[in-house]
C-alpha cells in the first residue's frame, strides 16, 4: 500500500507562506507602490506616466518584494494539493490537474511585478501612451486571470466531496466554500468593458470586491490546511 503520509512539519510551513503572501502585497503593492487601489483606467496617458516616474524608486523596490512574496503562492497552494492527494483514490486526476494549474497560477502572479519593474527601470524614455497600455495589460494580468484560480478552487471542492477516508481531511464546508469563491470572483472578468464604475479594474465589485474575496480565501484555506496538518500530526503520534 502507498505511503501517502505528510511531512507536517513542512506542509505547515507551506501553508504559512500564504499569509507572507497577502501580507507582501499589502506591503509592497500598497504601502510602496500606491497601487491599492490601482490608478483610475480613466486617467489621461500623461497622469499614468507621471505615476511610474515619480514613484519609480518605490516601484522597484516594491515589485522586488512582490517578486519574492508571490513566489509563495506556489509553495502555499501546493501545501492543499498534498492532503488532497490523500482524498483520491486510484489515479489522482485532481491533484496532478492542481499541480499545473498552480504552476500556471504562480507565473501570472510573477509577470505582474516584472512588467511593472520594467516600466519602473527608464520610465523617462517611454511615450505615455506605451506606459498606459503595459499598465493597463498588468492589471488585466492580475484581475483578468480569475480562471485558473477559480478551477484550483472546484478541483478542491471535488477533491472534498469525493474525500474517501473515514475521518475526511478537510470538513465538507470547504467544498461549498470554494464552489461561492470561485463563482463570486467571476465579475473580475468584466474590467475590459468598463474604464469607470464598479465593474472598472479599480472598481468597488471587479477589485475591491474579488480581491477580498480572493485573498480572504487564501486566508481561509491557510487555516484549513494547518488544522488537517495538526490533526495529521495528532493522528501519528496517536498511532505510535
Amino acid at each position: 500500500m502507498q505511503d501517502l503520509r505528510i511531512n507536517t512539519t513542512i506542509a505547515s510551513l507551506m501553508a504559512w507562506s500564504g499569509v507572507l503572501l497577502v501580507i507582501s502585497l499589502i506591503v509592497a503593492q500598497g504601502l510602496l507602490m500606491g497601487f491599492i487601489p490601482p490608478p483610475s483606467p480613466a486617467l489621461p496617458a500623461d497622469e499614468i506616466a507621471r505615476i511610474f516616474i515619480e514613484r519609480k524608486l518605490p516601484i522597484r523596490f516594491g515589485t522586488l518584494i512582490e517578486c519574492l512574496g508571490f513566489t509563495f503562492y506556489l509553495t502555499w497552494s501546493m501545501s492543499i494539493v498534498f492532503f488532497m492527494r490523500r482524498m483520491e483514490r486510484g489515479i489522482p486526476v485532481l491533484t496532478w490537474t492542481s499541480i499545473a494549474n498552480n504552476g500556471g497560477g504562480y507565473v501570472l502572479f510573477l509577470l505582474m511585478p516584472i512588467t511593472w519593474a520594467a516600466l519602473a527601470f527608464r520610465p523617462e524614455t517611454l511615450s505615455p501612451a506605451a506606459i498606459q497600455i503595459v499598465n493597463d495589460y498588468v492589471w488585466f494580468v492580475f484581475i483578468l486571470s480569475w480562471p485558473p484560480f477559480a478551477v484550483f478552487m472546484i478541483c478542491i471542492a471535488l477533491a472534498v466531496f469525493g474525500d474517501h477516508n473515514p475521518v475526511p481531511v478537510f470538513p465538507r464546508w470547504v467544498a461549498f466554500f470554494n464552489l461561492w469563491t470561485a463563482v463570486l470572483i467571476v465579475p473580475a472578468g468584466l474590467i475590459e468593458f468598463f474604464k469607470t464604475g464598479p465593474f472598472a479594474y479599480d472598481g468597488l465589485i471587479s477589485f475591491w470586491f474579488v480581491w477580498i474575496v480572493f485573498f480572504g480565501w487564501i486566508i481561509v484555506m491557510t487555516a484549513v490546511t494547518l488544522k488537517a496538518c495538526a490533526a495529521e500530526k495528532r493522528e501519528r503520534l496517536a498511532a505510535s
